[in-house]
């Protein structure tokens, strides 16, 4: 994760920490404490303080961590290069980029479980797929150590053993019985109560409801070739006002 932490509960009425201003994730960064939303100061949704239990990570912590720990260069990744010689650079998942075989000595993956609180239905592929290509910097000598609380998990497996066949069956699983097969097209789409009875026309894979204040939110799974017809039809019901907003995978 970016930064150096994330605010938990506001110190000055103890309510769980939310940005004051969209209710999103307050992330603390360089000092200074930042929405992960709308970017806006960090201040309590509920009493406007700016006073908040941060609990700590993020690679800033590793940064710091490892200048402690080692007597040569550390570096925050920016420009995409691998890293000199005698050198240690600190990124996170967004900065890794197929740079070729680096033949470097470690490769460290850390706070792996992460990619199970990713947003998006496919953020454990995506995370698998990073993982590998971090991977390749080590050949063709080079060492890799992954860091999880879990182990045992498939997707931490498939790295450990180099071969994500396991993995994928497992995902394609899971995704199922969700009813949210892969290969499938996956929106969520607000609006009124008359939200659910419309969409039942695309005959969709699976439509989950629920209310959430005083908007309906459908959660549904189309096959591809529906997708033209789900924007037709999303630009007909806003005009009438019964869809308010459509998000699509993968950042569910």
């Amino acid at each position: 994760m970016p930064g150096a932490g994330v605010a938990q509960v506001c110190r000055n009425c103890r309510q769980p920490a939310a940005c004051a201003s969209c209710g999103g994730l307050l992330r603390q960064e360089e000092g200074t404490l930042r929405c992960v939303v709308c970017e806006s100061p960090g201040r309590c949704a509920n009493c406007g303080a700016n006073d908040f239990g941060i609990r700590a990570g993020g690679r800033e912590r590793v940064e710091e961590w490892v200048r402690r720990t080692v007597a040569i260069p550390v570096r925050r990744y920016g420009k995409p290069r691998l890293p000199d010689d005698a050198e240690v650079v600190v990124g996170g998942s967004e900065t890794v980029r197929d740079l070729g075989v680096g033949g470097l000595d470690l490769v460290g993956i850390i706070d792996a479980d992460l990619a199970e609180v990713r947003p998006g239905l496919s953020a454990r592929e995506r995370a698998v797929a990073t993982w590998f290509e971090a991977a390749g910097w080590a050949r063709p000598n080079g060492r890799v150590i992954v860091q999880a609380t879990n182990a045992r998990d498939t997707a931490v497996q498939a790295l450990v053993r180099g071969n994500p066949e396991r993995f994928h069956a497992d995902e394609s699983r899971r995704r199922a019985e969700a009813g949210l097969p892969v290969g499938a097209a996956v929106f969520r789409v607000a609006g009124s109560s008359d939200l659910p009875l419309a969409l039942e026309a695309l005959e969709p894979i699976t439509l989950l409801v629920s209310e959430v204040e005083d908007q309906t939110i459908c959660l549904l799974a189309l096959e591809p070739e529906q997708v033209h017809e789900l924007g037709r039809l999303a630009r007909e019901l806003s005009n009438s006002g019964v869809v308010t907003r459509v998000e699509a995978e993968p950042h569910l």
